[in-house]
């Protein structure tokens, strides 16, 4: 079994890289021309042309990629959890955001996401991976599992690679996939044993020899998609209405006692067959399987593609970032600068040109003349032997400096204008006398340059909240697990994992993921504080345009809402005496510490005097109502009393006759 599995990773790591080592060997060489100085001249043209001459390289590169990572940090890019079906709930879908947000925290994942990011913008290619781990691997005790929603890939380009035929950017149709994991000779000794030192074919080429690089032994990690049909039990509870789904494959023991089990305990049991997909993940070595992992929780592969521009020709699939289109105008560039700095650094002035006879004794005043900084430098004349007449005083001839070819100058003007064209500052030049709004329209304009690496970012990010849905799925299900949530603005929070509740006389479980379906909504929004600077401008024009038009109310709720989303040193209390206020409008809902708050204060407070005498005055009327009602009733039933002897008839008895 593990033979056939070794030889299936090769056969289908051949087929998705083999075709791709020439863009994959590109994209390297773009990473590496962006960031590893001395990088730019690495081309075996420009370097031999250029080999005994100086080598200036021009960072000109450097600020589009560094405006388009600005522009990415600025605009970071979250999951949105949303229910999705009848039996999905708002409440759930929020649970889903604030544990995404925790576990991102916890394991670091942004680290992942911005790396991955980088690469793509220079490379073309980036990529991060999920994966479900100890909560704490120190506590023997402690079983339960953590999913880290970003592990860090370096050098994607060279280390992850997917099924050829899957055409989706997210490769959510791909059947397989790669990742090479690097060790050190030791690293793999320690971990798998030197009789197993074999190391996984890399699958790249590399444009550059690195004296200087660790000897490495790479290992594949192998995900395999596997769609198979298998027989489910769908429970329902005849009381409590309580559903659950279980795939045979799950259940430990004897599964025929297990149904019985459970229609003891009063549920309907129905079977079904359906198609069921899961992910087995291998370890490789280049002669060997190393290790199978098994099935891993979700039905995903768990690795997120990021790409920076991307697209099929002839079949295959391309990518690329922003450096590899602008490689050969920068070294043109560097060309004509170099030149230039080459011509001014071998004669940068004017050189007479004399006899020895001329300079003799004086040498090193000459030598030192641009060192020094000599007012004039002195000469021996020329003189004819035989009369003994000067037959010259000046210098012979002069060597001038070279002057710039019309060629080079033509060409640096093109090629400084080419590379200036993406760069033209736009919002980042404030001119006076600009108002916010016209700046706000042209950020909009500058930012579109960014679009399509922050677009498909944000594609990535969906995928990422696809995977992570899957796999908490099936980990995040013990019944009363506490669990750590984060709010949009870095608060703390806690729920409790399939939490039984009664509502409305209604028993029902909150917080279950494993039930119902959840769509992911990704979209590139700004920063936190750049939406609340413009809460804040937008809250104070309306409180303006409320108060013109005479609406006290909904001014001071504008002024409010203003108040407390500014941001600055020593507000907090400001912020806080504000939110009192709106909550005493109405302007919003109480949280539960305000609420139990009120609840107290309510409990302990002593009734003001106005409040006293109202009681008081509430007892009296009440007691006067009662005693009304009391006089009443006594009156009515004297009444019947009078109406019954009047209607009787009566027998006056005198003596033993009647009258």
């Amino acid at each position: 079994m593990s033979d056939e599995v070794l030889e299936r990773a090769l056969r289908r790591f051949d087929e998705a890289a083999n075709p791709q080592l020439e863009m994959r060997a590109l994209s390297l060489a773009a990473r590496r021309f962006a960031t590893i100085p001395g990088a730019q001249w690495e081309d075996d043209g420009w370097a031999e042309q250029f080999e005994k001459s100086i080598r200036i390289e021009g960072r000109k590169i450097q600020r589009p990629i560094r405006k388009i990572e600005t522009d990415y940090r600025e605009n970071r890019i979250i999951p949105d959890f949303r229910p999705d079906g009848k039996e999905a709930d708002q409440e759930t879908a929020d649970a889903l955001d604030g544990l995404h947000r925790a576990d991102s925290y916890e394991f670091k994942a942004q680290q992942a996401r911005d790396n991955a990011f980088s690469e793509a913008v220079m490379g073309g290619f980036g990529a991060y991976r999920l994966a479900s781990v100890d909560e704490d691997e120190y506590d023997p005790d402690n079983d339960h599992r953590r999913v880290n929603p970003g592990l860090i890939i370096a050098d994607a380009d060279q280390k992850v690679f997917f099924d050829p035929q899957a055409v989706l950017y997210d490769k959510s149709d791909a059947r397989f996939a790669f990742v090479l994991t690097a060790y050190t000779r030791d690293g793999f000794k320690d971990e798998w044993g030197e009789d197993k030192v074999v190391s996984w074919p890399e699958g790249v080429t590399k444009r550059q020899f690195d004296w200087y690089a660790t000897e490495l032994v790479y290992v594949a990690e192998y995900y395999e998609k596997e769609d198979k049909h298998e027989v489910c039990y769908v429970l329902d509870h005849q009381q409590t209405g309580k559903k659950e789904k279980f795939w045979a494959s799950d259940i430990e023991g004897d599964v025929k006692e297990w149904v019985d089990a459970k229609k003891l305990a009063g549920f309907n049991v129905v079977e079904k067959r359906k198609k069921r997909c899961r992910i087995h993940k291998y370890i490789l070595s280049g002669a060997e399987m190393l290790e199978d992992k098994g099935r891993i929780a979700g039905q995903c592969i768990p690795i997120v593609p990021v790409y920076g521009n991307r697209a099929f020709v002839d079949g295959m699939e391309r990518f690329w970032g922003i450096v590899q289109p602008n490689m050969d105008l920068v070294r043109v560039y560097n060309s004509c600068i170099s030149r230039l700095a080459e011509v001014n650094a071998t004669s940068p002035n004017e050189k007479p040109i004399f006899t020895p006879e001329m300079v003799a004794g004086h040498e090193d005043s000459w030598s030192r003349q641009h060192i020094d900084r000599l007012a004039y430098g002195l000469i021996n004349p020329l003189t004819d032997p035989n009369t003994g007449q000067i037959v010259a005083t000046g210098p012979l001839a002069y060597i001038k400096p070279a002057d710039m070819s019309p060629v080079l100058a033509a060409l640096l003007q093109i090629v400084s204008s080419d590379l200036l064209e993406d760069e033209q500052d736009g919002a980042d030049t404030v001119k006076a006398n600009t108002s916010a709004e016209a700046m706000d329209i042209a950020a909009m304009r500058v930012d579109a340059k960014s679009g399509v690496y922050l677009d498909n970012m944000r594609q990535s990010v969906q995928r990422e909240g696809e995977i992570y849905l899957g796999i908490v799925s099936e980990e995040y299900t013990e019944e009363g697990r506490e669990m750590n949530t984060m709010t949009e603005d870095g608060d703390d929070g806690q729920i409790i994992l399939m939490e039984n509740t009664s509502e409305g006389g209604e028993n029902r479980i909150r917080h279950d993921l494993t039930r119902g379906k959840y769509k992911v909504i990704a979209s590139v929004s700004e920063a936190t504080a750049t939406r609340r600077d413009k809460t804040v401008r937008s809250s104070l024009h309306i409180a303006e345009v409320s108060l013109n038009a005479g609406d006290n109310e909904m001014s001071q709720a504008a002024v409010i809402t203003a108040v407390t989303n500014s941001d600055g040193e020593g507000i907090d209390d400001l912020k806080k005496f504000a939110r009192k206020r709106g909550l005493a409008i109405g302007l919003f809902e109480p949280n539960e510490e305000e609420q139990a708050e009120a609840a107290k204060q309510q409990e302990g407070a002593e009734p003001d005097p106005t409040t006293i005498l109202v009681q008081a005055q509430a007892a009296d009327l009440n007691a006067s109502a009662e005693k009304k009602t009391a006089e009443t009733a006594k009156a009515e039933a004297q009444t019947l009393q009078i109406m019954d002897e009047l209607s009787t008839p009566k027998v006056i008895r005198m003596g033993n006759q009647a009258r």
